[in-house]
């Protein structure tokens, strides 16, 4: 039994990654449809997928940063890690090693 509830977890976590790439693009198109109908601004010297792309960052890393600050527990372990250096452990360092090679 326990081999089949490996198999099936792993499936599982194909699973979860195939969605979460369709998630993306699903979100990228609703983007690209919002700007098309003009609910979101058309920067002038830009293109069109250029400028969907942006509204898509601004969208996910607001969300990312909205969640890291008033839910920190529920982002994937890795992506808070990082973010926890990014935004707090890198405001403080003592010296040249702290800059160069890893601050804590």
């Amino acid at each position: 039994m326990v081999p089949t509830l490996h198999i099936v977890a792993e499936v599982m976590v194909y699973d979860a990654q195939i969605n979460l790439y369709l998630l993306s693009r699903v979100i990228y198109a609703v983007v690209k449809l919002a700007a098309n109908a003009g609910y979101l601004p058309r920067p002038r010297s830009h293109g069109s997928a250029k400028m969907v792309f942006q509204w898509f960052a601004a969208l996910v890393w607001a969300t990312a940063l909205w969640l890291f600050e008033y839910h920190q527990s529920t982002i994937q372990p890795s992506l808070r890690s990082a973010m926890v250096y990014l935004y707090r452990d890198s405001n403080r360092w003592t010296g040249l090693r702290d800059f160069l090679l890893y601050n804590r």
